[in-house]
């Protein structure tokens, strides 16, 4: 099961519909993009949330009453030798003759002697007839193969989205969450450093919002090896539960309304910290990085209310 989406960004608003809605200038903003109407990753996400939904058994009583309902089955068949219930058809539909002719065995001593017989008829000898399962058990199978049938293909769904969203939104949405990538970062930006030969540096630019308070760093970037570093501080601490910052990064051949996600971090100290930059979108020329605060998670479109520092490519 997949999307047919080519455009990543279509796919990124897609899958953020999906998991957490769009808001009125995200859903213009897929409209626009022509994939509205894709259902792909909506119906993923349902079947996330149904496999999660604790089934129960239905109660006793009203399996019964159900039950009590149910027209009763006769499956009796009008062969020679079983008695066919008055109000089933003259004709027998298997053997496709008239009942009348035939008279069951245990009545055979009734048919009157002057009724011609050229040979001794023999006697019929009751058909073992099949014992039709119980009403309960077949109601179980039933719910049970009905269950399996509707549930093995909304699990592979949701293996698959939450296989995809997860690839995804791993490294656009967590770079430098944890300790141990942030250390892991420093040795990555002495890297880039050292052997790209397009790096570009340039210093943060601190706004007047207080979590940006005499914050001071720099950010790398390769254009060639798609690759960066960003280094704060004095960048305020933040709380991953109330808000998080998030890098944007402006491109010279995109539209400065849709800058591309550099991804969502979070800072547990004033001191020194370095982000890996983790670019949602291949950066053709990058003209200014700029960080903003959004809600946790972050967002596809900023709405650029609170921008903290940024840094313009001279």
């Amino acid at each position: 099961m997949g999307s047919s989406v080519n455009d990543p960004r279509a796919e990124e608003l897609l899958v953020e519909r999906a998991l957490h809605g769009l808001d009125d200038h995200e859903r213009r903003e897929l409209e626009q993009l022509g994939v509205a109407g894709d259902t792909t990753f909506d119906i993923a996400a349902a079947a996330v949330a149904q496999a999660a939904v604790d089934r129960q058994e239905m109660p006793a009583h009203v399996t019964a009453k159900i039950l009590a309902a149910a027209p009763a089955l006769d499956m009796r068949r009008t062969l020679t030798g079983v008695v066919a219930p008055p109000t089933e058809l003259s004709r027998d539909t298997l053997v496709g003759v008239q009942l009348s002719e035939f008279t069951p065995a245990s009545e055979t001593s009734a048919l009157p002697m002057a009724m011609p017989m050229p040979m001794p008829m023999p006697m019929a000898v009751p058909v073992p007839l099949p014992v039709p399962p119980g009403p309960t058990d077949e109601l179980a199978a039933r719910r049970n193969r009905s269950r399996f049938a509707t549930v093995a293909p909304w699990l592979a769904a949701a293996a698959c989205l939450v296989i995809a969203s997860g690839a995804v939104f791993y490294a656009a949405r967590n770079g430098g969450g944890t300790a141990a990538s942030i250390a892991s970062a420093a040795d990555g930006r002495a890297e880039l450093v050292k052997n790209a030969t397009d790096l570009t540096t340039i210093a943060w630019t601190a706004t007047k919002d207080p979590a940006a308070t005499a914050t001071t760093g720099d950010v790398i970037w390769s254009e060639a090896k798609q690759r960066g570093y960003m280094r704060f501080v004095g960048l305020a601490a933040n709380d991953p539960t109330q808000f998080q910052y998030q890098l944007w990064i402006f491109d010279k051949d995109r539209d400065d309304k849709f800058p591309v996600d550099g991804g969502v971090f979070d800072v547990s100290s004033t001191g020194e910290v370095i982000i890996p930059i983790t670019a949602r979108l291949r950066v053709s020329d990058a003209t200014l990085f700029a960080v903003t605060i959004e809600k946790p998670g972050g967002v596809v479109v900023s709405k650029r209310e609170r921008i903290v520092v940024t840094a313009a490519k001279g």
